[in-house]
């Protein structure tokens, strides 16, 4: 079990789809994983699932799995194809319910680690902002992005 001490992080995820908790527990089980990818899940409607206790280590970012808190929405992407040929592109499509589930999640984290002797300055991100500054220019741009999630600046708004 991993301390509170060793938190750096606060990642901001969406799922890239709008399958329910059970289809997407589904997808990591195919992936081998014995954990699940976040500590919290957030449905469209709000409904916030406990995945994991933020005491153990969530499969959310390569790499920074030790010193992260991983929390997702359900969503973040729109068919740009058709329903025969889906062509999905990363877009914020958070509901409000979801942004005050976001934020709710964000305080119990913080609480948490507070509670628990953490004193580090919790970076709250994005997971493309966990890509490599390529130009060295001390921001993660566009271009550098390995990926969307979560299809908005979690950086900017935390």
């Amino acid at each position: 079990m991993r301390t509170a001490k060793g938190i750096k992080h606060i990642a901001i995820h969406c799922s890239a789809g709008f399958g329910k908790r059970e289809s997407i527990e589904a997808f990591w089980k195919t992936k081998g994983w014995k954990s699940p990818g976040y500590h919290r899940l957030i449905e469209v409607d709000g409904t916030i699932h406990k995945l994991l206790d933020f005491s153990k280590t969530s499969n959310g970012v390569l790499g920074f799995n030790e010193q992260t808190i991983n929390i997702c929405y359900v969503g973040g992407v729109q068919n740009k194809g058709t329903a025969r040929q889906p062509i999905w592109k990363g877009k914020d499509t958070r509901t409000e319910a979801q942004k005050t589930a976001i934020k709710s999640c964000i305080k119990e984290a913080q609480e948490w680690l507070k509670n628990n002797a953490n004193t580090n300055k919790i970076i709250i991100q994005g997971h493309r902002d966990f890509s490599p500054d390529l130009n060295k220019n001390g921001i993660i741009e566009s271009w550098e992005r390995i990926k969307e999630c979560p299809s908005f600046d979690a950086k900017k708004e935390y």
